[in-house]
């Protein structure tokens, strides 16, 4: 007798195999027997109908960490058939917190949660408090460490700045961190040249994990930031891990990636541990005060605020903003506003709001940023169809959304990312578009990531591994998230069981919290 019977069906394991028929016992939230369990019995049945069950697809790349709390149910997250994800990317953690800097992390991470922690371990403790429906992992993002040592400072850290850094990250680790994330494109993130990051995320390697980075220029300059991510993961003898892979800049669409993907396949022939995370969109999404030179940030949000009212720098700012935006200002669309008063300008684009308010698209960005302290955010469409299906055929490239936790009836108008990526690779491009047959779909959101983040017990359908399974109908799976309606459930997602608790079936969110917190294991130095 076990404690739950998934009979008949197609199980595709995660491993990258041929699926094969079967039987799924599960007992104390874990995978007991696989086979034809014919002659057992489970305290509850399901009936899979000869639909495929994959293992609950595993978010590498998410921010998860930011929302969970305030969205413990993740419904954007479950009814997509997510059941694990990995948190504090692009150089964003909510941990650890600095009090004589608490202001200007808030700023700079936009998260509205409580913060009630200092350490990354007291915030792991305080999200199994809450109690959550997904599995949540994280790493320790470089601007918080950066913060939490010397704000927004613009200078290099001196030794014993450097130092502090280095022991932060490692007390991370050591208390449940998978790894050290970077954002070489967001202040504080961009202050720090290559030494820097080298000899932080070295750390590493004396105490376990990998370095993700949202590399330094994902536009023009697209070579030049692989070309620095290799040679930091190399020298400091760490695995790295590519932040969504794409090209920005459309004079380098169908050029650029196919030199990038060159660069990463002949550094792991060489031997180095270099993977890369994706999202199947043409647009991106983020903080819209990205749009801002980043020398403006020097010195926190107080000295942004400064500038931006004087009357010479703002005219500076300004030009040096449209100047880089030529052409681009109508790609971008507002996802976010937090105040009551900007909702009206969610999904719509920078220059629709600003002809409205009778301002300057650059004006418009900058008021926007200052009255809403960072809590805006955008989408801006700026990526072509072909490179994202040819990164996406790479084997060393796994689906990763970029997204977050979020509830469906949240007051926001956020990227479609969030609800729908992994039915999106699976519909789209494994079953129509033919990119890559059923299986390597899941082997990319399933024991590809699991691998990645040190994930022993997850990302396959084995004996003794926890239950956490999705259930599908490969006829019927979409995404139906888009960017004009993204707060919908996926179709054709049966069920998902997350440690063995069935937390939705049919679309609904059942209201169980069954998720574990995920910490590394790794020791500190």
């Amino acid at each position: 007798m076990f404690d739950v019977m998934i009979r008949n069906g197609r199980i595709a394991d995660g491993t990258g195999t041929p699926w094969y028929r079967g039987d799924i016992g599960i007992s104390d939230g874990k995978i007991q027997r696989i086979g034809n369990l014919s002659g057992f019995h489970g305290k509850e049945e399901y009936d899979a109908g000869d639909r495929y069950i994959a293992p609950g697809f595993i978010d590498i790349h998410t921010h998860s960490d930011k929302t969970i709390v305030g969205n413990s149910l993740a419904e954007s997250r479950i009814l997509q058939g997510v059941t694990t994800e990995i948190g504090g990317n692009c150089g964003m953690s909510v941990a650890p917190v600095e009090p004589a800097y608490f202001d200007q992390l808030k700023t700079y991470a936009a998260a509205d949660t409580p913060y009630q922690w200092k350490t990354m371990g007291e915030f792991l403790q305080y999200v199994e408090s809450v109690g959550i429906s997904t599995n949540l992992g994280t790493l320790v993002g470089h601007g918080t460490l950066r913060i939490a040592v010397m704000g927004f400072s613009p200078d290099r850290p001196t030794e014993h700045q450097m130092e502090k850094m280095k022991v932060l990250a490692a007390q991370a680790v050591e208390e449940g961190a998978f790894g050290i994330s970077s954002g070489l494109i967001y202040p504080p993130g961009t202050y720090a040249d290559k030494q820097e990051i080298t000899e932080l995320v070295s750390v590493l390697g004396e105490c376990g994990g990998y370095y993700a980075t949202h590399m330094r220029n994902e536009g023009v300059h697209l070579i030049e930031a692989v070309t620095e991510a290799l040679e930091t993961a190399e020298k400091a003898g760490v695995p790295l891990q590519i932040s969504h892979h794409k090209c920005l800049y459309k004079p380098q669409w169908k050029k650029a990636v196919f030199q990038t993907t060159a660069m990463i396949e002949a550094a792991r022939r060489e031997g180095l541990d270099v993977t890369c995370d994706q999202y199947p969109y043409n647009a991106s999404s983020t903080a819209i005060s990205a749009n801002i030179p980043k020398w403006v940030f020097e010195g926190g949000f107080t000295a942004f605020k400064d500038r931006i009212h004087d009357e010479t720098m703002r005219t500076k700012i300004r030009d040096e903003m449209n100047e880089s935006h030529i052409g681009r200002w109508q790609d971008i669309r507002i996802a976010y506003a937090r105040s009551a008063a900007n909702k009206w300008m969610q999904g719509k684009s920078v220059p629709e709001v600003a002809e409205t308010l009778g301002k300057d698209p650059a004006d418009l960005i900058m008021d926007l940023v200052e009255e809403e302290d960072n809590f805006v955010n955008e989408i801006d469409f700026g990526m072509c169809e072909e490179d994202i299906e040819y990164i996406m055929q790479k084997p060393y490239v796994m689906t990763g959304s970029d997204g977050e936790a979020y509830s469906l009836d949240i007051e926001a108008q956020p990227h479609p990312r969030s609800f729908g990526t992994f039915p999106r690779v699976i519909a789209h491009y494994s079953r129509d578009r033919k990119l890559f047959g059923l299986e390597e779909a899941v082997r990319k959101m399933t024991a590809m990531p699991a691998a990645r983040a040190g994930l022993t017990d997850r990302g396959a359908i084995k004996q003794g591994m926890w239950a956490d399974l999705v259930e599908f109908d490969l006829r019927s799976i979409e995404s139906v998230p888009s960017y004009s309606d993204p707060k919908q459930p996926c179709s054709g997602i049966r069920r998902v069981f997350v440690n063995g608790v069935l937390t939705a079936e049919n679309g609904k969110h059942l209201g169980k919290r069954s998720g574990k917190v995920l910490r590394s294991g790794f020791s500190g130095i």
